[in-house]
């Protein structure tokens, strides 16, 4: 039985990302009914084997997107490694590339012509620098279904550590100032884990006093 291939509007609908949703509607982007079904298997996929199998040969896709260096952004884990498939886990970073619109084009030029039998669908992706739990920086490469523009108070700790980041990556700010905001940062995420730890510690204790009123009864 031949699979149906989901239409335009319910593959944009799948994305993760609000922004791409947005950005794709907004210019009127047509995915080819072969680019819908790799979109399909990565998306939505119906078992690990199909989604492994997404990044093959000839599976790369345009995927076209406004994310560019310095933005600050926030990155969903893929679906198929989400723990709770209703909740999305993300990560905060900063875009380090492409750098404008022009190296965008580019790189999809090469990867039209120069190199069409290495790229795949691994290949669509962007790449960030993610913020850490101890306030440094991690490279990556996520896909951009997965990227959107998050919505930070702009006077939370780590809106004002990812600003500094970028204005160190522009050759602006101060290194001085950027650690400021470090420390701050990971005072607040020792804060969290602590509390975590405490609830744990918690209900570990409620769960042993039941046990023994259960046993002496």
């Amino acid at each position: 039985m031949t699979e149906k291939i989901p239409s335009n509007d319910e593959i944009i609908a799948m994305i993760p990302s609000k922004t791409m949703r947005e950005y794709l509607t907004k210019i009127n982007w047509q995915f080819s009914e072969r680019d819908r079904g790799i979109l399909r298997r990565y998306l939505a996929p119906k078992n690990k084997m199909e989604f492994w199998t997404v990044d093959r040969k000839d599976s790369y896709i345009t995927l076209p997107h406004p994310f560019r260096r310095n933005d600050i952004v926030l990155v969903y884990d893929e679906p198929l490694f989400r723990k709770n498939k209703k909740e999305k886990s993300f990560s905060l970073g900063i875009v380090w590339g492409p750098k404008n619109d022009e190296e965008f084009w580019k790189f999809e030029e090469r990867a039209r012509t120069k190199l069409k039998d290495s790229v795949d669908f691994s290949d669509v992706s962007t790449t960030v620098v993610f913020l850490r739990e101890d306030g440094l920086f991690d490279h990556g490469h996520p896909n951009p279904l997965q990227i959107e523009y998050p919505e930070l108070d702009p006077e939370s700790c780590e809106a004002k550590l990812l600003e500094c980041a970028v204005k160190l990556q522009k050759g602006e700010g101060t290194l001085e100032e950027t650690d400021y905001f470090r420390q701050k940062y990971i005072k607040i995420v020792e804060k969290k884990h602590m509390e975590s730890l405490n609830f744990f510690r918690r209900t570990l204790k409620k769960l042993l006093l039941w046990l023994m009123y259960r046993v002496e009864g």
